[in-house]
C-alpha cells in the first residue's frame, strides 16, 4: 500500500491574524451623490442592510490588514484598539447573518 506524503499546515500565530483572500479593494470617491430611490419612491431597508454588511466586511478587512502591519503590532495601544474593532465588527456580522437566516422566505 502506497503512503501519501503528509501535508502540514502552519499553526495559527497570535502575532498574525489571517487575512481573507477574497478581500475587495476599497475605493474612495471625492464626490458625493445622494442615495437613489427605488421604483416605489422609497429607499429599500433591505438595501441598507446589505450596504451595512458590505461596510462591515470592508472594515474588518482593513482592520485586519492594519493589525498585520508590523508598525502597529499587537503590543501597542493601537493594536489593542484594532483588536477591539475587529471583535465588534465580527459580532455585528454574525448578528446580521443570524437575522437574515430567520427572515420569512429564507430557504
Amino acid at each position: 500500500m502506497e503512503r501519501r506524503p503528509s501535508v502540514t499546515q502552519k499553526a495559527a500565530s497570535t502575532n498574525k491574524v489571517p487575512t481573507p483572500h477574497t478581500a475587495a479593494p476599497v475605493t474612495r470617491s471625492a464626490s458625493y451623490s445622494s442615495p437613489q430611490e427605488d421604483s416605489n419612491g422609497s429607499n429599500s431597508g433591505e438595501k441598507a442592510k446589505e450596504d451595512e454588511g458590505t461596510y462591515s466586511r470592508q472594515l474588518q478587512t482593513a482592520s485586519t490588514e492594519l493589525l498585520n502591519d508590523e508598525r502597529v503590532g499587537l503590543g501597542s495601544k493601537a493594536g489593542r484598539t484594532l483588536q477591539n474593532v475587529l471583535m465588534d465588527t465580527e459580532h455585528r456580522l454574525k448578528e446580521q447573518r443570524r437575522e437574515s437566516l430567520h427572515k420569512p422566505g429564507h430557504k
